[in-house]
């Protein structure tokens, strides 16, 4: 049974296909879904006031991709919704917080807003599939 769903989302519109599954496996399970997103950690160098700028800009943004996740899920029907936002690189993220919260599911977009050197040497979906013990559904 699929009770526990990690849902790892760039805002992407790949991302949010896989909500719309996450949704519909959370709501056939009656399950609950974990909203993860992995934020770029902002460089220490930049110096005040532009370190604290940078982070609250980073901040913002993660907080926004979370959140609308979230109420796209809950617009779905999703009744139990939880969000987790981490820095780091996105696939080391996903599987930290997979080893930590051991989700019966993890569910992730095919193609994301990764640089053109992601596209080459291989994406984090293709990198979670790879080390993960998890099931994953990879959404299209």
């Amino acid at each position: 049974m699929i009770q526990n769903i990690l849902l790892a989302t760039d805002g992407s519109a790949a991302a949010e296909r896989a909500a719309d599954y996450a949704a519909s496996l959370a709501i056939r399970f009656l399950g609950k879904v974990t909203v993860l997103h992995a934020y770029t950690p902002v460089p220490g160098h930049l110096g005040e006031p532009n370190y604290n700028r940078a982070l609250y800009e980073n901040l913002g943004e993660a907080r926004s991709v979370v959140e609308r996740a979230a109420a796209r899920l809950r617009a779905l029907g999703v009744s139990e919704v939880e969000t987790d936002l981490v820095e780091g690189p996105p696939a080391n993220v996903i599987l930290g917080v997979a080893e930590t919260r051991q989700p019966d599911l993890i569910v992730i977009g095919a193609r994301g807003l990764s640089t053109w050197q992601g596209m080459l040497m291989g994406s984090v979906s293709l990198a979670v599939t790879q080390r993960t013990e998890r099931p994953v559904l990879v959404v299209k």
